[in-house]
């Protein structure tokens, strides 16, 4: 499991790109543009995150450190704090509408390995080049990517992170 994931799809600097900017002027941005929310409040680690949304803040506090937290299309996804304890939950991930009400928490495919306790959790979350979330799922035996599906509240598309 790497500390640091890299993103399998860099991008060139645009100082146009509001993505480039600190999270003021990001927040500042999206409220101008009648865009969708941005996280304005949130380092890895953190215990609060914190985003935009119509003309407000929303905040959320969790138990522990949270591994990841973006905005994608409406909507944040957090990451919260890994357990790689055998036999304990590992959904982890949690899906907010803007307005910060829950829509779902994203549970990991169980069988990915021979051994369903082997799956530990989401470990981060970033969007690819297509503006899509990718979530990086920690097991006992090598890590895996996918996509979010909300519907069923797992990842789909899934694949060797490595």
């Amino acid at each position: 499991m790497s500390p640091n994931p890299q993103d399998p799809n860099p991008q060139d600097p645009n100082p146009q790109d509001p993505s480039l900017q600190g999270p003021s002027a990001q927040a500042a941005n999206a409220a101008r543009h009648g865009q969708g929310p941005v996280v304005t409040g949130w380092s890895h680690g953190d215990r609060v995150v914190r985003w935009t949304h119509g003309g407000g803040v929303v905040q959320k506090d969790f138990a522990g450190p949270t591994q990841a937290a973006l905005a994608w299309d409406g909507r944040v996804i957090v990451v919260e704090a890994l357990d790689d304890t055998p036999y304990t939950p590992t959904d982890n991930a949690v899906v907010y509408e803007a307005d910060g009400t829950e829509l779902v928490r994203l549970a990991p495919p169980r069988d990915l390995v021979a051994e369903p306790s082997w799956v530990f959790g989401f470990f981060t979350a970033h969007l690819d080049a297509q503006g899509r979330p990718v979530l990086v799922v920690a097991t006992q035996v090598g890590d895996f990517w996918g996509h979010p599906d909300l519907t069923a509240g797992t990842v789909v598309d899934v694949q060797e992170w490595r």
